[in-house]
């Protein structure tokens, strides 16, 4: 019975059986954590609404280009000069916009800051430069100033 007790070989292996166990618990929970960490910082990556300001963006030279030709054929029957025109009618398409994506639930604002005509026969046009704002409660984007040329 003396031999049972003075034998401790027993004890090592379950101390190493208990410290191997450890380990594993150890390197498991590091394991998830690198996991769930991947998950995370690519799933914020999903959600960046680059789509959306881009679509934004695009929408928004567009419909400049489109507000300085009007701009152009209205000042040929019309008292209002071009830079009036114009931006009379990217009001008008700040506020249906402005509607399209809050009901989305995000928040637009497209702006005129600065008109320059070309009133010369050269190969350039109209500069417009454009404010647009995007915000989605998570993501704002601001382009300011947003320069448009027009060729007329």
């Amino acid at each position: 019975m003396a031999r049972i007790i003075e034998n401790d070989q027993g004890q090592w292996i379950l101390l190493s059986g208990l410290v191997v166990a450890i380990a594993l618990v150890f390197l498991v929970t590091l394991m998830n954590n690198a996991a769930v960490t991947g998950y995370h910082s690519s799933n914020n990556a999903l959600e960046f609404p680059k789509d959306d300001i881009r679509d934004l963006v695009s929408q928004s030279r567009d419909a400049t280009s489109q507000a300085v030709h009007i701009a152009h054929q209205i000042n040929q029957s019309s008292n209002q000069t071009i830079p009036e025109i114009t931006t009379s009618i990217i009001d008008d398409f700040n506020r249906q916009t402005s509607l399209l994506y809050a009901s989305h639930g995000q928040t637009v604002v497209i702006s005129v800051s600065n008109i320059t005509i070309n009133e010369s026969a050269s190969s350039f046009g109209d500069m417009v430069w454009l404010n647009i704002s995007y915000n989605d409660g998570n993501t704002f984007y601001s382009s300011e100033p947003e320069i448009v040329e027009v060729r007329v």
